[in-house]
């Protein structure tokens, strides 16, 4: 990009680099939508992250005779008030992003949480999604090894309660409430396991605690301010939570003993490794074995010629 002194640019950015500076001013590196790596100065006094996305409002000045751009503005997306389509479309311009559009992820979330009638449930899960619902829309569902990208957290949870839908029709003893809320609320608390959305790696709470102690925690706390917290479905539901895992030595202190509980695992389960699956087999072609899959211990697969 060729800009001129005085010319002023407006642009979303991602910061990929922070260099010190002696002057009143200092500057970064941010790579734009377009691609275009631009050398944005801000003042010493604000202070900027790397790997985030920001809205900038610069005009163009001669700094030591190379042109770099004056931020007289300088926002972090997660302070913007932004369509989900922009959005979307950020996301997708600088970060590894799920399959499906920001959108669709939360309508088919919505409908699903708009169906749960128990009044008790309703409230909790209301209250929890109000929120933490513009993190959760945006946080990963792991850092490596499942739903590793941009909305990875609802990506996951959404297909859990697309496959819950033919558990609930063959098996009509389940209550449809329990199996929707939990599945919302089993990976909820990743948004405090993880320190960002973007490359994230895990938080002093994160590894100390984690998102399964958190997640019951969390509703218990819920419940508490809503004065459910001697209801048995709070129970329910914190049970479920802690149960998800089912091994205790990958988080869960108890395995599931209520019928939703144990759904949910095996739902969780299937999604988690099924989706690490199909990722490795896009990446080869008919007639090739995948490499050993660390979530299918390590198992290679094959790619018929009947793959899709």
């Amino acid at each position: 990009m060729t800009l001129e002194v005085g010319q002023k640019l407006d642009f979303f950015g991602k910061i990929d680099q922070i260099n010190s500076s002696s002057y009143d001013t200092y500057a970064c590196n941010v790579t734009s939508m377009e691609g275009d790596v631009l050398v944005v100065r801000i003042n010493e006094s604000e202070e900027v992250s790397l790997n985030k996305i920001y809205f900038f409002k610069t005009e163009a000045i001669n700094f030591k005779e190379k042109i770099h751009l004056l931020a007289s503005e300088v926002t972090i997306i997660g302070e913007m008030d932004l369509e989900d389509d922009l959005k979307e479309k950020l996301m997708r311009s600088f970060y590894n992003y799920a399959p499906l559009s920001l959108s669709s992820i939360r309508q088919g979330v919505e409908e699903k949480l708009n169906t749960i009638s128990n009044p008790i449930i309703k409230a909790i899960t209301d209250t929890i999604y109000d929120k933490y619902q513009q993190d959760f829309y945006l946080y990963p569902a792991a850092t490596k090894f499942h739903h590793a990208y941009i909305s990875g957290l609802s990506y996951h949870t959404l297909s859990m309660m697309k496959l819950a839908e033919g558990f609930l029709k063959v098996y009509p003893f389940l209550n449809e409430d329990l199996i929707y809320a939990g599945i919302f609320l089993h990976d909820i608390c990743k948004i405090f396991e993880f320190d960002t959305y973007e490359g994230s790696e895990y938080t002093l709470q994160g590894r100390l605690v984690g998102h399964i102690t958190m997640g019951a925690n969390l509703i218990h706390s819920t419940a508490k301010e809503l004065s459910f917290e001697d209801a048995e479905e709070t129970l329910l539901l914190e049970h479920i939570i802690i149960s998800h895992h089912y091994y205790g030595n990958f988080g869960s202190p108890k395995k599931p003993n209520i019928a939703e509980a144990l759904i949910i695992h095996f739902i969780d389960n299937i999604d988690s490794k099924v989706c690490v699956l199909g990722e490795e087999l896009e990446l080869i072609k008919s007639g090739d074995q995948t490499g050993p899959i660390g979530v299918l211990e390590r198992e290679r697969y094959y790619k018929h010629k009947l793959s899709k």
